[in-house]
């Protein structure tokens, strides 16, 4: 049976402020918070375990900070079935702090992070190469943290690969580039991403550079336009058929949610003929995320609504 991992290069603790208003140059005393295990890969688990998939969590922790952030991953309701599978580092573990208003104003400061040692990149792609199981997925999202080298993505697709494993890439600029030169299975970007990677006017063009790149499939979100993927044999689109007002942080690591857990229980070949099947499930988590004030929840309950409600287009887009 397949196996789930995220792998977060860079998690974070994610601190939320609340407070009436935000005053630039003088003291807030701050009586509403809360801290969460944070980073795009974690927020993947969060979902995946909200429906009852189990994933083994991985990336880098270290200092106070990664000490306090693992406590907090294993006091989740849902520990048990997320696994704590994470490299020890001395690089602190960032924090990101958001700031929301009384209007639901959010002002988010996000620490870069410090780049990890070489030996603790080389102790994560070892762990990646020798833990993975043929068919096992792993979902690689986020920034790296400081200034790594964007090379050590090649060297994680490479060991996902060793592994007889797959690999879905959520990033952007370089190491998304690296990732497709290195033949990862699945991209993720949204749609401002991969204009931004690609220098590509439109979703379409964009999609078939990255193909070209070496990439088996491309998954695009585009917030309310839905989401497209496009693979050697064709391309397919999905759009929700309601729209939901709220928060869209977390939309896109929901749908990866939904990705990993389409592809570990399907076992589909990467063609769009059949990434089709999993389209319409993606959109509705996607969906369903927006509707929660933070990201890594979805509304179990609006995705269930949402799903048979979507219709799978084919795309009539060309290279």
């Amino acid at each position: 049976m397949s196996t789930v991992w995220t792998l977060t290069p860079n998690p974070a603790l994610d601190f939320t402020y609340r407070l009436p208003e935000l005053r630039l140059g003088i003291p807030h005393r701050i009586t509403d918070s809360d801290v969460r295990p944070g980073g795009k890969g974690l927020n993947v688990s969060r979902v995946l375990a909200q429906v009852g998939v189990r994933s083994n969590a991985t990336g880098f922790l270290g200092g106070a900070n990664g000490e306090r952030l693992a406590g907090l991953l294993g006091n989740l309701e849902t520990a048990d079935l997320i696994s704590n599978e994470f490299v020890r580092t001395r690089v602190e573990t960032r924090m990101s702090i958001a700031v929301i208003d009384q209007e639901s104003r959010a002002t988010v400061l996000n620490e870069a992070g410090n780049a990890p040692t070489t030996d603790d990149w080389e102790a994560l792609v070892g762990l990646v190469r020798h833990s993975l199981k043929p068919e096992d997925i792993l979902a690689c999202c986020g920034s790296f943290p400081g200034d790594s080298d964007p090379a050590w993505m090649t060297k994680i697709v490479e060991a996902v690969h060793a592994a007889g494993a797959r690999i879905l890439v959520d990033a952007t600029g370089e190491p998304l580039v690296r990732a497709c030169e290195a033949g990862a299975d699945l991209v993720k970007p949204n749609d401002l991403e991969l204009k931004e990677t690609t220098g590509a006017d439109t979703v379409c063009e964009g999609a078939h550079a990255l193909l070209e790149r070496g990439v088996k499939a491309v998954i695009v979100s585009e917030g309310e336009n839905g989401m497209s993927i496009y693979a050697a044999d064709g391309s397919y689109r999905a759009k929700p058929a309601r729209f939901i007002e709220g928060n869209p942080t977390g939309a896109g690591d929901a749908s990866v949610a939904a990705w990993c857990a389409y592809i570990a229980n399907s076992d589909p070949t990467l063609t769009a003929a059949e990434l089709r099947c999993g389209l319409a499930g993606a959109v509705a988590m996607s969906g369903s995320a927006v509707a929660r004030p933070v990201a890594g929840e979805i509304d179990v309950a609006l995705y269930e609504q949402m799903k048979p409600e979507i219709n799978v287009e084919e795309n009539p887009c060309h290279s």
